[in-house]
Parts: C-alpha cells; sequence; structure tokens
C-alpha cells in the first residue's frame, strides 16, 4: 500500500513538474524557476513565467502576416454578404479564411516559428471570425438570430468564469466537446454559404449545413455546462491562491 502510494505521489509530482498536472480538469501551470519546493508554493515567487526557448518575440514572421491577412478579409467576408449580396466571393473568402487557420499554425510548428505574437494574434483572428461571421449570417437572414443570443451568451457565461480559475492560480482547460463544436460550427457556415451560391448539388450541402450547425449549437452549450460545472468543483474544492506579501523576500537561495 504505501509503495502504491509512493508511486502515486512520483507521478504527480511529475506531471506537476512538467504543466500535465490536472485539478478537477483545470491545468496547474509548471512550477516557476524549475524547482518544486514546500517552501516556495506557487503564487509566492518570482512572477516570470517560464518561458520556452522555442517561442521568440519576433512579430514579422508568415504565420502573423497570415493571421493579420485573415484578419483583414474578415471585413470584406462581411460586406460580400452584407453590401454586395454575392454568395460565391464570400464562399472563396471563407474557404480562406479557414484554410489560414489552419496554415499559420502548422508552418509555425514546422519550420519553427513560433513566436509570442503569434500566440496572441491568432485566437484573436479566431474570436473575431467565430464572433462576426454568425452575426453577419443572421443579418443576412442564413441562419436564425436566436442561434446567434445562444452562442453568444455560452461565452459570456465562461468569461465570467476566467476569475475563479485566474485567482486559483489554474488555467481552464478546453474539453474535447468543445472543440468538437466550434469544428462542426465552422463547417456549416460554408455548407450554408455554398447551398446559397448556386453550386452543384447545393441543395444537399445546405441540409448538410444545417445539420451541422444545429449539432455545432448542441454541443455547443453542452460544453458550456461541463465548463460552468468543472468552475462550480474548483470554487468548492480548490481555495483562493494566497495573495504575494510585501514581507516576502527573492526565493534566491531557498
Amino acid at each position: 500500500m504505501n509503495a502504491a502510494r509512493e508511486a502515486r505521489r512520483e507521478t504527480d509530482l511529475r506531471d506537476w513538474r512538467t504543466g500535465e498536472g490536472r485539478v478537477l480538469g483545470a491545468r496547474i501551470p509548471p512550477p516557476r524557476d524549475g524547482h518544486l519546493s514546500a517552501a516556495v508554493p506557487p503564487g509566492l515567487g518570482p512572477e516570470r513565467p517560464p518561458r520556452d526557448p522555442e517561442v521568440s518575440d519576433r512579430f514579422w514572421t508568415l504565420p502573423n502576416a497570415i493571421s493579420l491577412g485573415r484578419i483583414a478579409l474578415i471585413p470584406v467576408l462581411i460586406a460580400s454578404i452584407l453590401a454586395w449580396d454575392d454568395a460565391t466571393l464570400a464562399l472563396w473568402l471563407l474557404g480562406v479564411l479557414v484554410v489560414s487557420d489552419w496554415l499559420d499554425g502548422k508552418i509555425a510548428r514546422l519550420w519553427n516559428m513560433r513566436s509570442v505574437w503569434g500566440e496572441r494574434l491568432d485566437p484573436i483572428a479566431d474570436r473575431i471570425l467565430v464572433a462576426a461571421v454568425p452575426v453577419t449570417f443572421a443579418l443576412a437572414g442564413l441562419i436564425p438570430a436566436w442561434i446567434v443570443v445562444v452562442l453568444v451568451a455560452r461565452d459570456l457565461l465562461l468569461v465570467a468564469t476566467l476569475p475563479v480559475y485566474r485567482r486559483r492560480g489554474l488555467d481552464p482547460e478546453v474539453t474535447y466537446l468543445g472543440k468538437a463544436a466550434t469544428f462542426a460550427l465552422f463547417w456549416s457556415f460554408p455548407l450554408l454559404l455554398a447551398g446559397h451560391a448556386g453550386v452543384p448539388g447545393g441543395g444537399a450541402f445546405q441540409i448538410v449545413g444545417e445539420a451541422c450547425l444545429y449539432w455545432g449549437v448542441g454541443l455547443y452549450v453542452w460544453s458550456g455546462g461541463i465548463y460552468l460545472w468543472q468552475a462550480r468543483n474548483i470554487v468548492r474544492a480548490v481555495p483562493l491562491r494566497r495573495v504575494r506579501s510585501a514581507a516576502v523576500g527573492p526565493s534566491d537561495g531557498v
């Protein structure tokens, strides 16, 4: 029994050191300064987060340029749907946006072009696209307006739970259910556009697009409920992180 307990303890410590530890579905950040010491618990050490040596500070990289181009194309996509009423152009633009979202990350990993700016630009571009496309589709009458209300309400609820994790030094864990919901929603929009663009087989694209849309909305709501349940359990099980005291000196030599 003691041997099993010690083995489990070593596994927990190893997971924490590598940043793979979990508390009720939330990721525990790796220890600062590369050490694990009871004398310097998380939150009391230096506030310098560990830097991955492969992540640079460069701004002008190919992946970042692709992300900036994706952000610049989003207003053109909106105009092609609402102002120009050109479903074919909108379909091509949306395809470019979806492919570029996959391409910038692939290039960054394969050619070692990961950067701090890239880690910021890519999520910003994704969030703008995810917010702009449903609203634009609803204004154009391509999807019901209540779907936009549901998506926005779900995201606002999740944003409201972020302080629960931040005040405890944890990072919310993205679930595969949430990723599946986003994937289904992303596919539904080009399929719906194809149905309105008059392409061959447009009726079939319309049916599949509507199926993906409602399936994605259902998964989106379901995953949102799971995130709320995890945040509730975190509040009950994990105490607030101790605020760093001014009396606590540097941890060098501890």
